[in-house]
């Protein structure tokens, strides 16, 4: 009745009064059956769960937060229930990537300042600047040569090159390219760092990178020993890696990608590769996955493949909900996202 409506509303406006974004209930766009939802914290607020809009009939006015879990959960459910749901403050992907819900982004919070919108970002950055690494050494240490030796019984005392001195390129210079750029400082690298605005001072701890902007992205190319790429898959940077990059790198450069597997034109890879023209490459993303079978790139020797799993640790989704959680905290608190999101979605 009223009294129950009245109720409702003044609850609705405590929570939104209140420091917290988020003192109402917090959808979460996955099935019911999603693993993430084994790590989810307990006691700490209400989470609604649901693939489909009829889920959360009837809670649209609680409701104060959005998740979308991507392992599973419908991108396209993200609009309308957002549409629906008048209080809605705070907006988190459990994941880093965000090019599957961009469009929201774009057409929704672009020019809604007062709703927070953050990501999963850091949570994985150990791992893939672990993957990078390795990568590196595979290469630097000629690993395949070594196993190829061992197979035909060849004792070949091979010269054995270092990372020392060698100077590593990261294309994007976020949580995994400084992450990886600390690992291979410790290495005795030189690092260098193309970012959208290189302007802009560097991170603290990184004031010994070498910035470029993205029109010396052949310069860059041309100097580096390993090109590292953890860009997003936006529109600017589809096809971003092509031929005229390979062919700016050394012979003996090696190209390694754990972005987004839109950044790179894998046919101008693919014929570098096959020519020798690069010492190798690695990549863990794909334009399409689960990679065709059809895809030259199964038949490159000189290149690492894996399955878009260099981030996917035993702690997968608990590293996930930590983020979330940091979050979560941040706002009860009145403080801003730690991991907000670029609201053109280019991040």
């Amino acid at each position: 009745g009223g009294k129950g409506t009245q109720f409702r509303q003044a609850r609705i406006m405590a929570a939104l009064s209140s420091s917290s974004a988020v003192g109402g209930k917090i959808a979460i766009i996955c099935p019911p059956t999603a693993p993430a939802l084994d790590y989810k914290p307990l006691n700490i607020c209400e989470f609604l769960i649901g693939n489909e809009l009829a889920a959360f009939e009837g809670d649209y006015e609680d409701i104060t937060a959005i998740m979308f879990v991507a392992t599973g959960g419908d991108a396209s459910l993200l609009t309308p229930l957002f549409d629906k749901c008048p209080n809605v403050r705070w907006v988190h992907s459990l994941f880093a990537g965000v090019d599957s819900i961009a469009p929201f982004i774009t057409h929704r919070l672009q020019h809604r300042p007062e709703v927070a919108m953050s990501n999963g970002r850091g949570a994985f950055s150990a791992s893939l600047a672990e993957y990078v690494m390795a990568s590196a050494l595979h290469f630097n240490k000629k690993f395949s040569t070594c196993a190829k030796n061992r197979a035909e019984r060849k004792w070949d005392k091979f010269v054995m090159p270092v990372l020392e001195g060698k100077t590593i390129g990261f294309l994007g210079f976020g949580s995994i390219g400084q992450k990886t750029a600390t690992l291979a400082s410790a290495f005795g690298m030189k690092v260098l760092a193309l970012r959208r605005d290189p302007g802009q001072s560097p991170p603290s701890g990184f004031e010994d990178v070498e910035m470029y902007s993205p029109d010396q992205k052949l310069e860059l190319f041309a100097a580096a020993d390993f090109v590292v790429s953890v860009l997003p898959g936006t529109p600017e940077t589809t096809d971003f890696c092509g031929a005229a990059e390979f062919g700016a790198m050394k012979p003996s450069g090696v190209f390694i990608s754990v972005g987004r597997g839109t950044v790179v034109d894998e046919e101008a890879l693919a014929d570098c590769l096959e020519e020798g023209r690069i010492a190798g490459a690695a990549l863990d993303v794909f334009k399409t996955e689960p990679l065709p079978e059809s895809s030259r790139l199964w038949s490159c020797e000189n290149l690492i493949m894996t399955a878009h799993n260099a981030d996917y640790t035993d702690d997968y989704f608990s590293l996930g909900w930590r983020i979330w959680r940091q979050n979560f905290e941040a706002l009860q608190a009145g403080s801003p996202v730690c991991t907000p999101v670029d609201r053109l979605a280019r991040d």
